[in-house]
């Protein structure tokens, strides 16, 4: 399906994809985000509904991009923020993006 998201994520501002659990949604939407040139003006923001899944997932896409974690792609919890200034990937929890959009 990477053509058809390829397409559709460069067409459209909003694409909401379902999916199996574990089947890859939360790592390979992010680097499919990254192959397209995402991530360079502004950062990719991604949603993890709890704090140990944020840094879970931002440690999978560190490990299956041979980066540091933090370096780019990172995760923004309450009380712990592992995330460099050159980051183009930013997993957070959902209230941490809320208290962002208020900011």
């Amino acid at each position: 399906h990477v053509e058809t998201l390829t397409r559709l994520i460069t067409e459209h501002q909003v694409v909401i994809v379902s999916g199996e659990t574990g089947c890859g949604k939360s790592t390979q939407l992010p680097k499919l985000c990254l192959a397209l040139g995402r991530g360079i003006a502004g950062r990719i923001g991604h949603t993890q509904p709890r704090r140990i899944a944020a840094r879970a997932v931002a440690r999978r896409l560190a490990e299956e991009t041979a980066t540091r974690p933090g370096a780019l792609a990172g995760h923004r919890v309450r009380f712990d923020d592992n995330l460099e200034l050159a980051a183009r990937v930013k997993v957070m929890t959902d209230g941490i993006l809320l208290n962002e959009i208020h900011a």
